[in-house]
């Protein structure tokens, strides 16, 4: 499974799940460092809807960067990993 610690991530696209304040705040939280923008950095890029024009293709600047990109669902598999492992280590 792909581990988000200590990686800098950014978001783009319309995030389904939750807003974009609160997937910063779960991911700072949980060891990634999420940024605002796309910069040389940054370590993956999370993509939720882009919406478009029909015909058009789904881009936005910051997938035009070439940044390793993510989904949405991987996003909240390794918050769920990660919970998971928490959980695991206050158990015992």
């Amino acid at each position: 499974m792909l581990d988000l610690r200590d990686c800098e991530i950014a978001f783009t696209g319309r995030l389904t799940t939750m807003t974009r304040q609160q997937a910063f705040s779960l991911a700072q939280v949980l060891g990634a460092k999420p940024q605002n923008w796309v910069t040389k950095q940054t370590d993956y890029l999370v993509v939720g809807l882009i919406e478009t024009v029909l015909g058009e293709e789904p881009i936005t600047k910051k997938l035009l960067t070439g940044t390793p990109t993510i989904s949405e669902r991987e996003f909240l598999a390794w918050c769920q990993e990660r919970l998971a492992q928490w959980s695991r280590s206050l158990d015992g």
